[in-house]
């Protein structure tokens, strides 16, 4: 199992399909437009911080049920991605905590929840985390550049200028995370160095990064990994690149 975790706007879902197409798995989203999230979102972001505060709580735990779910599917495939996961579900309700956006009660019936989540998982066959975490770090600015190109009305930074703050808040949110996590293996990919968005070089360059490290850990083979190397620059008539 793989994880996709970085802030707002990194780059996440596109990161999720272009590596589960790479190797033939199945890949999981977050789903803004689920009926259990939807409308409390659009309220969540509707009036700043006020907002924030009244339906934070029950945002999240809507979020970390559909995670739930989605993660009782991924246990049983071989190299799921989730971009969608409980972990950094947990990130982001911690963070709303520490901005004051989620009462104290609030946060304890939901970290309690989260952790009856992943044990009722651990152990079948799963120890609470994936085999591979792939971090997303992308600059402050870049963040907001990528969230306003991509055209959510709730999120306009127009409408509300201090969502900056909250942008940048999660976007510090999940570089103290990485620099304080060791529970399982990661591989950082710097979006101000790696467009795989946009550039077909930098993307190969991440996708090898991602299942080189996946043959260390021997989720993936040797000729596994050269034959969907083969099959990519076969489809973007890029050269293969010679084994090391």
């Amino acid at each position: 199992m793989i994880y996709i975790i970085g802030s707002i706007s990194a780059g996440k879902s596109t990161l999720s399909e272009m590596l589960a197409k790479d190797l033939g798995s199945e890949f999981y989203l977050e789903d803004v437009n689920n009926g259990l999230i939807k409308n409390m979102l659009e309220h969540f972001y509707s009036a700043g911080a006020e907002s924030r505060q009244q339906v934070s709580a029950m945002l999240q735990v809507g979020f970390l049920v559909v995670r739930y779910m989605q993660l009782k599917k991924a246990l049983v495939q071989k190299n799921a991605v989730l971009d969608s996961n409980i972990l950094s579900d947990g990130i982001m309700a911690n963070l709303i905590h520490e901005r004051g956006e989620m009462d104290d009660a609030s946060f304890n019936i939901y970290m309690t929840l989260n952790q009856e989540m992943q044990s009722n998982v651990n152990g079948s066959p799963w120890n609470g985390f994936p085999d591979l975490i792939v971090y997303i770090d992308i600059d402050p600015d870049h963040e907001i550049e990528s969230i306003q190109s991509r055209g959510r009305d709730m999120e306009d930074i127009r409408k509300d200028p201090k969502l900056v703050d909250y942008y940048n808040s999660v976007n510090k949110a999940y570089k103290d995370w990485y620099k304080g996590f060791h529970q399982a293996t990661t591989v950082k990919v710097d979006r101000e160095h790696f467009d795989f968005v946009s550039s077909i070089e930098d993307r190969n360059a991440v996708l090898n990064m991602i299942e080189e490290k996946l043959v260390e850990l021997g989720k993936l083979t040797e000729a596994e990994f050269e034959q969907i190397k083969a099959e990519r620059a076969e489809k973007f008539n890029d050269p293969v690149p010679e084994a090391v």
